[in-house]
C-alpha cells in the first residue's frame, strides 16, 4: 500500500513537471519570437531548417554576387557604346578625307584627330572596375593594351586572359559575362579587327592615299558591325543578370518564409499554450491539496 502512494505521489510530480516545461517553453517562445530555441523542442524538424538557412546564404550570396556582375556589365556596356561612337566619328573624319577637296595638307589634320580618337577608343578597351580591366578576361589584372602606333593594329598585342568571368544563377547556371579585348577591339580576323581598321585609315591619311583611305573606310563599316554585334552581346546578358537577381530575389522570399514557418512562433497559441499551463497547474495543486491524507494506521487504529 505505501508502494502504491509512492507511486501516485511520484506521477503526480511527473505531471507537474510536464506542465511547468510546458508553460517555460511557450514562455521562451513569447519572448524570443521563435517556436525553436533549441534542438529538443522540434527535433524532427531541426534538419529542414538547418538546410533551409544553408540555402538561404547561398541565395543571399548569389544575389551579392549578381549585383557585382551586373555593375561590370552595365559598365562593359556603356564602354562599347563609347567605343562605337568613337568609331563612328572615325569613319566620318575619313569620309572628309575621300573628299575631292582633301589634300595632303588637310587629311595630314585629319589623321591627327583619328590618331586622337584612336587613343581614348583604346582606353575603353581598357576599362577597369576597382583594378579589375573587364576586357582583359582572367587576366583581369593586366592592362590588355597600349598605344603603339608603329604596329599595323596601333596597338600593343592584347595582354589579358582568354578566359571570361562566368557566374551561378540561384539555380546553379552558369551564366556568361564577357568578351574578351581580342574578341571584341582587337579580332584575329581582319574584318572585325576595329583597332587595326582604325590605323590603317590613320596611315593612309598621313600617306595622302587616297585608295588606300577608301579601303579603310570601308573596313570602318565591317568593324562597325562586330562591335554591334558585341553590344548585342552585353545587352543579352544585362537582361540575364536581370532575371537571375529577380530569381535570386524570389527565392530568398520564399526561403525567409520557409524558416519562418519552421522556426518562428505563433504567438496567439503560446499565450493559449502558457494560459493553459498555469490553469492546469493550479488545478493540479488545488486537486492535491483536497486529497485525503489520511494514512493506513489512521483507519486501524
Amino acid at each position: 500500500m505505501l508502494s502504491f502512494l509512492d507511486a501516485k505521489q511520484s506521477a503526480f510530480l511527473q505531471d507537474l513537471d510536464r506542465i511547468q516545461s510546458r508553460s517555460e517553453r511557450a514562455q521562451r517562445q513569447l519572448s524570443s519570437g521563435l517556436r525553436m530555441n533549441s534542438i529538443a523542442d522540434y527535433p524532427d524538424q531541426i534538419g529542414v531548417l538547418l538546410q533551409s538557412r544553408a540555402e538561404f546564404a547561398s541565395a543571399e550570396q548569389t544575389k551579392a554576387n549578381l549585383g557585382r556582375a551586373k555593375t561590370e556589365v552595365d559598365t562593359a556596356e556603356i564602354a562599347i557604346q563609347n567605343g562605337i561612337k568613337s568609331v563612328e566619328r572615325i569613319r566620318v573624319l575619313g569620309a572628309q578625307g575621300l573628299t575631292g577637296t582633301a589634300s595632303a595638307i588637310s587629311r595630314t589634320m585629319i589623321a591627327g584627330e583619328v590618331e586622337a580618337i584612336f587613343r581614348q577608343f583604346v582606353n575603353v578597351a581598357n576599362t577597369a572596375i576597382d583594378g579589375r580591366y573587364l576586357f582583359a578576361g582572367s587576366a583581369d589584372q593586366a592592362q590588355p593594351y597600349v598605344v603603339d602606333l608603329s604596329l599595323p593594329s596601333g596597338a600593343t598585342p592584347y595582354a589579358g586572359g582568354n578566359a571570361t568571368r562566368q557566374i551561378r544563377d540561384s539555380s546553379g547556371v552558369r551564366l556568361s559575362l564577357a568578351h574578351t579585348g581580342q574578341e571584341i577591339f582587337d579580332s584575329t580576323t581582319p574584318s572585325r579587327n576595329a583597332f587595326a581598321s582604325v590605323n590603317s585609315l590613320r596611315t593612309a591619311l598621313l600617306a595622302n592615299d587616297e585608295n588606300a583611305i577608301r579601303i579603310a573606310v570601308s573596313g570602318l563599316s565591317s568593324s562597325l558591325e562586330h562591335l554591334n554585334e558585341q553590344l548585342a552581346f552585353y545587352g543579352s546578358t544585362q537582361n540575364a543578370v536581370a532575371q537571375a537577381n529577380t530569381a535570386a530575389e524570389k527565392k530568398i522570399l520564399s526561403l525567409q518564409i520557409l524558416i519562418a514557418d519552421t522556426e518562428g512562433a505563433d504567438l496567439a497559441q503560446s499565450i493559449l499554450e502558457l494560459q493553459a499551463a498555469s490553469t492546469h497547474r493550479q488545478a493540479a495543486l488545488q486537486s492535491k491539496a483536497q486529497e485525503d491524507r489520511r494514512t493506513v494506521f489512521d483507519f486501524i487504529r
